[in-house]
């Protein structure tokens, strides 16, 4: 329910406001890439603590989430290293 309705309103802010100028035709990086890297750290302790934290007791459960959290995440930044560095060859910290 949560999900849904904020996927909906993020859809409706969308529609409101329209495309970016210059969207499609010009380079746009982000403001501060400190500040993404700072972003994806906090979503990725964030992971940590939601799927371990979900068993409610430190068992052989919250364990393998936590794992499962970790090598997730290790192979999909993997993953992303190997196709930017085919792709534009060099990985860069923005990925």
């Amino acid at each position: 329910m949560v999900h849904i309705n904020s996927g909906i309103a993020g859809l409706v802010g969308c529609l409101l406001v329209g495309k970016r100028i210059g969207f499609g035709k010009e380079l746009m990086p982000p403001h501060s890439l400190v500040m993404n890297m700072i972003g994806g750290a906090l979503l990725w302790v964030g992971w940590f603590g939601f799927n371990a934290g979900s068993n409610l007791e430190a068992s052989g459960g919250a364990v393998l989430a936590m794992t499962n959290s970790f090598v997730a995440t290790a192979a999909a930044a993997l993953a992303w290293i190997v196709i930017e560095w085919m792709i534009k060859g060099k990985p860069s910290m923005l990925a």
